[in-house]
């Protein structure tokens, strides 16, 4: 199936779905958990069961959603939780076992490590990703939950 999904049904259906409401519509045929309003714009999902989405959530080009790994020869795979409101940036990779909690940012180029939990309200950056600023509230208040200290 994944080999499936990767190599023929990607490049020739879902590369062109990147971006629309049918991407997100279709990888909840396949089993993945998204939310309402999720802007998605890659393709790079494996085991679809692992993976939980928040509503409001962005998932910017090229960014991959890592379920699996192989260390030291064994298959390793876990559950992924990305909360509302959430955005991954460019190109970033996330890996299982981690949480972006709602409103959390994971900035482009970055790579979120197997177990880590994000924050809410705090923008995550680099490899590995480390914690770079808290984010201003709609009505321009700091997230309340954001310690300080976490940052320095």
């Amino acid at each position: 199936m994944n080999a499936l999904y990767e190599f023929l049904l990607t490049p020739l259906v879902l590369d062109a779905l990147q971006g629309t409401p049918l991407l997100p519509w279709l990888l909840r045929r396949f089993g993945v958990r998204i939310g309402r309003g999720a802007y998605i714009h890659t393709t790079g999902f494996l085991e679809f069961d692992l993976i939980e989405i928040g509503d409001r959530v962005a998932l910017n080009e090229d960014c991959v959603i890592q379920t699996h790994l192989f260390e030291d020869r064994v298959l390793k795979a876990s559950k992924l939780r990305i909360g509302a409101d959430c955005t991954v940036g460019t190109v970033s990779v996330v890996l299982y076992d981690a949480e972006m909690e709602n409103g959390a940012r994971l900035d482009a180029l970055s790579l979120l490590m197997k177990g880590e939990t994000l924050p809410a309200g705090v923008l995550w950056a680099g490899v590995p990703a480390a914690p770079q600023l808290e984010i201003q509230s709609e009505h321009g208040r700091a997230n309340e939950e954001f310690s300080t200290e976490s940052a320095a």
